[in-house]
């Protein structure tokens, strides 16, 4: 099994596959932290500059972490999509290659990304009502022919940006999604998707996600599987991100919907007794009389 410097240091396993590699001494540093903050169960804070290479830092750590304990779960946390692509497409493989710990890296996202099989079939038999844009129907037939061909069935495998209408008529749904029940179950890219994610120990997703999983967590379900340890990392971002999923939102539209519901309930015969109330009539009683 591996260790911190025989994959950072010079003359360890990156600097044997890379070409004018430099080790930094801000990185080992760092990826020692991590390792010391994990193995302890316990909160760390880090700031590093550009170049110090944040990732490697991080993720050398959480996989020797993960080596060592088969049942651990990590979470890794980013904002941006940039960031998510560069970890799950150039870095973790990267050090697949190089590290000799087996860990199961899988990117998680929301369910909205993936193609309902279900919905797109009653989406295609409505075709010719449910859009008035030829555009759309068009997006349709090509997303049909996508489905086909995809493995996956994630939004961002479409060899285009699909119209907001046409994705919401076929995107997986939770509010009318049939479970077990569906005609599609055994295909569908969702579930085939939950269940690698289920199956990995290494989770990469995006602080919307991670906040929303908390969010479904206090109602007693969760999106995510139990973890054990999280990585932020963009960690700038989460007090936004944090306040819009936690948080309690008031929007002009809501409160209009309030107001309207006391108004009716206010002229309904539900209070007994009420008197009719004008707002430029005085009370003459006692202010704690009126």
């Amino acid at each position: 099994m591996s260790t911190i410097h025989d994959v950072l240091d010079a003359g360890g396993l990156i600097a044997q596959a890379f070409d004018h590699y430099e080790p930094r001494s801000q990185q080992v540093e760092m990826a020692e932290a991590v390792a010391d903050a994990l193995a302890a169960k316990k909160k760390l804070l880090v700031e590093a500059g550009t170049g110090v290479g944040k990732s490697f830092a991080y993720l050398v750590p959480a996989i020797q972490a993960i080596a060592k304990n088969k049942d651990l779960r990590i979470v890794v946390a980013t904002h941006t999509i940039s960031l998510q692509e560069q970890l799950i497409h150039k870095d973790i493989p990267f050090l697949q290659s190089v590290m000799p710990d087996d860990f199961r890296p899988v990117l998680v996202k929301g369910r909205g990304n993936y193609l309902s099989r279900r919905r797109l079939r009653l989406a295609q038999q409505k075709m010719g009502t449910l859009f008035t844009d030829p555009a759309a129907v068009t997006q349709l037939i090509e997303i049909g022919k996508w489905s086909r061909k995809t493995d996956e069935g994630s939004k961002s495998d479409l060899p285009f940006q699909p119209l907001p209408m046409v994705w919401d008529a076929v995107e997986s749904d939770g509010g009318n999604c049939m479970g077990r029940q569906c005609p599609t179950h055994a295909d569908c890219f969702y579930y085939k998707a939950r269940k690698a994610t289920f199956a990995g120990n290494l989770l990469i997703v995006n602080h919307a996600l991670f906040f929303a999983d908390l969010a479904v967590r206090r109602q007693g379900g969760g999106v995510l599987p139990d973890y054990h340890a999280v990585i932020f990392d963009e960690a700038h971002t989460l007090e936004d991100v944090a306040a819009d999923h936690l948080g309690i939102g008031v929007s002009q539209g809501g409160i209009e919907y309030v107001l309207n519901q006391l108004f009716e309930w206010l002229q309904s015969d539900a209070i007994p007794h009420k008197r009719t109330w004008h707002p430029t009539r005085r009370c003459r009683r006692q202010p704690r009389q009126c």
